[in-house]
């Protein structure tokens, strides 16, 4: 499996994004000018990182709105208990904290892309409470 290819083909069958592309060694689908989804993998370690990012956020640097990765984050007791670590989602809170939760992701691009487009979907159009 050529997981580029995998990724770019579920990417652009979701109709969310008018952009998808290989750049260098991750894929970016570009939902608009400020936000876009960058995946990077890495086939030989299955090791991950489903990063949204939107640019219009007050943070320098980091300017993910939310994601899933498995980067171990050495020393930071909050994701080394989570049950999953290095497996984690996070997701930033109002204020610009960090939200920390244990993910079932793998490194599974083909099972784990339809859920990352699921909860892309659920953000840009919440539910009515």
């Amino acid at each position: 499996m050529i997981w580029h290819a995998v990724a770019i083909r579920l990417l652009r069958a979701s109709n969310l994004f008018p952009k998808v592309e290989l750049i260098g060694g991750k894929v970016r689908a570009t939902l608009d000018a400020t936000r876009f989804l960058d995946i990077h993998y890495d086939p030989t370690t299955r090791s991950y990182s489903y990063a949204f990012i939107d640019l219009t956020l007050p943070y320098p640097g980091d300017k993910r709105r939310f994601g899933w990765d498995d980067f171990p984050h050495p020393g930071d007791l909050e994701k080394e208990n989570l049950g999953d670590h290095p497996h984690h989602f996070q997701e930033r809170r109002p204020d610009g904290s960090w939200h920390f939760l244990g993910s079932s992701f793998r490194g599974d691009i083909e099972k784990e892309i339809p859920i990352v487009l699921e909860h892309i979907s659920e953000y840009l159009e919440p539910k009515a409470k």
